[in-house]
């Protein structure tokens, strides 16, 4: 079916088709961040004076500048006023000049098709869940590949609720080959553009079924993650899943120093993934997908009760509604 046509199939997509866009009654709203220090608070005013006041940014441009945002921007850049400057500066022209909100069903068609990647679920902190499956990649390395990403990174924030600042990733190997993997060239161009245009927009990424080959693959690239990034990426054992535990797990409603810190120090310990998953340390102990993931969010095959199924038409439709009204909202 081409992007332009209407479907022609003798059935409509079902239920099990439509990506589940709204959060269950198990997500509750994320914790409330620490109150930023003094110094803290001084350094964002002063960001936000300069951004405001910058008459070559239009009034849409300095409503995405929100203080959430800017925010964002200076916690990735460790509080620095003139690296936060440059980043929100270069972020504002990258959004004007690269659009990678733009809904074009022509340019993607070839790319959302096998459903390698889409946004279905939230967690339990209400994050959007983002689904990668890379043995399902169609397509050879190309710009195609990193507008693609962008694309449903931002129908995750678009779908994010009130309070809900970055999103959760469930990556599953499973399945995979090192055709399919994506080579170091498009994964460092992908690491670049998440850093720089998508600061602090991880919360949480789940790491299944790692295959033997990507250890080499994760050792070369990750000189280019963030240190406190990297500490947010979790190997999960699937054998090891159970039913929600009746005892609450460490989550990230834990002070964000703490947890960075506490992970810093772990990875410390062990240079490369190792272990019955490549995991490292307790990140592949502690993990309990339902713990992390409301059971009708979470698809079956990882323990949970949603039945999705990806259908390109019925995900498209979907998305350009979020999309849409995500653009209404910002007018």
């Amino acid at each position: 079916m081409s992007p332009s046509a209407t479907a022609t199939s003798s059935a409509l997509p079902s239920l099990r088709n439509q990506p589940r866009h709204t959060p269950s009654l198990e997500c509750h709203p994320p914790p409330k961040p620490s109150p930023l220090s003094e110094p803290q608070l001084a350094t964002l005013d002063t960001l936000r004076t300069q951004i405001q006041s910058n008459e070559t940014f239009s009034a849409k441009q300095k409503a995405w500048a929100s203080d959430d945002t800017l925010v964002r921007y200076l916690k990735a850049r460790k509080w620095n006023l003139q690296e936060a400057k440059q980043a929100v500066v270069e972020s504002i022209q990258w959004h004007e000049s690269y659009n990678p909100a733009k809904l074009d069903r022509e340019g993607l068609w070839t790319e959302t098709s096998a459903g390698k990647l889409y946004v279905s679920g939230f967690d339990m902190e209400s994050r959007p869940l983002l689904y990668m499956k890379p043995r399902l990649e169609n397509t050879a390395a190309s710009p195609a590949q990193i507008r693609h990403v962008c694309f449903h990174l931002e129908t995750a924030i678009a779908l994010m609720p009130e309070g809900v600042q970055n999103l959760a990733i469930l990556i599953d190997f499973s399945g995979s080959s090192m055709r399919t993997n994506p080579g170091v060239a498009v994964a460092r161009e992908i690491i670049n553009v998440l850093g720089s245009h998508y600061p602090e927009r991880l919360g949480k990424a789940y790491i299944i079924h790692a295959p033997w080959f990507f250890f080499p693959f994760y050792k070369l690239i990750s000189p280019f993650i963030d240190p406190v990034t990297k500490s947010k990426i979790n190997f999960v054992d699937m054998k090891k899943q159970k039913p929600r535990s009746l005892v609450s797990t460490p989550s990230s409603s834990a002070p964000a120093s703490e947890v960075d810190a506490a992970s810093v120090r772990s990875s410390k310990k062990s240079s490369s993934p190792a272990g019955a998953n490549g995991a490292s340390g307790s990140a592949l102990d502690n993990i309990n997908l339902l713990d992390m993931i409301p059971e009708d969010m979470l698809e079956q095959e990882y323990g949970g009760s949603s039945d999705y199924v990806y259908d390109q038409e019925a995900y498209w439709t979907a998305v350009e509604k979020v999309l849409a009204e995500a653009k209404k909202e910002q007018a």
